[in-house]
């Protein structure tokens, strides 16, 4: 399962690996204790890539700033959100209940770091919660798939305050 997390970063694309890194060995801190997960840094000189049992997440460092200005625009002009990387995560699909779990805490842990604007999408560009100005919002018009795993209780695992909110209302009018 393919999802696209897009967020504000300010520092060399690298420290966000760094980051990333130390975050997901946060999260996964009991299961690598007790050995059932493991974290790894796979990065090269064009690609940031960074896994773990459950999924993986690579930012392509190959991107041009036309690209990534014009990424940012369309992120702008699609979502309200100012983003300028842009994640791709995949989940292992035996894995997913689990996997989903800990990437919630994870963007979690990016809500608190920074302060800066980011969405989660999954593979057919559908907004499942986006941050705009320090204000996270969660997309209340969700299929019956996604709001599985969706769930209040799923989205306590954020550990930070929300609103609902119909992303596609204005779309509509």
């Amino acid at each position: 399962m393919d999802f696209w997390l897009s967020i504000g970063f300010n520092l060399p694309r690298e420290e966000l690996s760094k980051l990333l890194y130390n975050m997901i060995s946060e999260v996964l801190f009991v299961e690598l204790i007790d050995y059932e997960a493991e974290v790894r840094d796979n990065s090269d000189t064009q690609c940031v890539r960074v896994g773990c049992t459950y999924f993986s997440m690579s930012i392509n460092l190959d991107d041009e700033d036309e690209y990534i200005e014009r990424y940012r625009k369309l992120n702008l002009e699609t979502h309200g959100v100012d983003t300028n990387v842009d994640i791709s995560i995949q989940f292992i699909s035996r894995t997913f209940d689990t996997g989903w779990l800990k990437f919630l805490e994870l963007i979690g842990k990016l809500l608190q770091f920074s302060s800066q604007d980011l969405v989660v999408e999954d593979d057919s560009s559908y907004p499942l919660l986006k941050r705009i100005d320090g204000c996270l919002f969660i997309n209340s018009r969700l299929d019956e798939h996604r709001a599985w795993y969706m769930t209040k209780e799923n989205l306590e695992l954020l550990n930070y305050p929300y609103e609902e909110e119909d992303f596609f209302k204005d779309s509509e009018e």
